[in-house]
């Protein structure tokens, strides 16, 4: 099958920031540590709309650091402190451009999709995933499916469904709700709008992905945001939270992309020690160096 689309990419090269992150986190531990073994995923992406500069990674106490790229192409570094300790600090501050953008596609698709037009490395994002399955996001809320037809109004229609139907409330949910329970409560904060998202396009046969990174303006967290792929031309943007489809128009910094939280997440790892442990701080902090 032969497909020819009329693309256009508006980037906005008037609107670049360099912008530098600061991504801080600490914990603290009532009994002594002896390994604390952890990996950071909160390396700026190279995209045809941001640009990483500079990075600075300080850990307390020293430990060993082994940086790679995991199965979905993000940066990682694993760290493993041996020295013992009761409190530890991760942080690390990146430098980038960032651009906003949209993208205008003139065409359209019908659905279903012809799975043949995926790519192997495209086609994992179509299945379920340890927070996301597909089919009882489906069954939760089949209605706003009668009204898409198209790949186009898939992307429209359900991005503006969740940012409408979904409230947004602070502390509703954890890292680890499943998108059909943050669905079926109708709270939850970026990462559920994130995830209830990519299970419609997912139940649908339309692949989508989970985006880690922040917005610029919002300062204090990370944010959630999704990529659909529209086939022969790649990842669309969509930021339910926020109702953008097509369009990056505000300033993000991108992290990483995988199937949903768990492969993204900012920080996963382990400790060895009698003790548990609490989260003392985590501050993620960008500031404009240059308009």
């Amino acid at each position: 099958m032969s497909l020819n689309f009329s693309l256009n990419i508006s980037i906005h090269s008037k609107c670049i920031l360099k912008v530098s992150v600061e991504y801080d986190v600490s914990y603290s531990y009532d009994n002594l540590v002896t390994v604390n073994d952890n990996v950071l995923r909160v390396f700026p992406s190279t995209e045809f709309w941001q640009k990483p500069i500079d990075e600075q990674v300080s850990i307390q106490p020293n430990g060993k650091t082994i940086y790679y790229t995991d199965r979905f192409g993000n940066k990682n570094a694993r760290i493993k402190i041996t020295e013992p300790h009761y409190a530890c600090c991760y942080k690390v501050i990146s430098t980038v451009e960032t651009n906003p953008y949209n993208v205008t596609v003139n065409d359209n698709l019908d659905l279903p999709l012809d799975k043949s037009l995926f790519p192997s490395d495209v086609r994992i994002y179509l299945n379920p995933s340890t927070l996301i399955n597909p089919e009882l996001i489906r069954h939760r809320a089949p209605d706003v499916l009668d009204h898409v037809k198209t790949l186009k109004d898939a992307l429209i229609i359900l991005t503006e469904w969740v940012t409408t139907n979904i409230e947004y409330v602070p502390l509703s949910t954890t890292i680890e709700t499943k998108a059909r329970e943050s669905l079926a409560l109708g709270v939850g904060v970026c990462q559920d709008k994130a995830h209830i998202l990519i299970g419609f396009l997912r139940s649908i046969g339309i692949p989508a992905r989970y985006v880690s990174g922040i917005l610029v303006d919002t300062p204090g967290a990370t944010h959630a945001w999704t990529e659909a792929y529209w086939p022969n031309i790649g990842w669309i943007p969509l930021d339910p939270t926020h109702n953008r489809s097509f369009d990056l128009e505000y300033h993000y910094v991108k992290y990483g992309h995988g199937r949903d939280y768990n492969d993204v997440a900012p920080i996963t790892g382990y400790f060895e020690s009698d003790s548990s442990h609490s989260l003392t701080q985590l501050n993620v902090i960008p500031t404009i160096i240059q308009k």
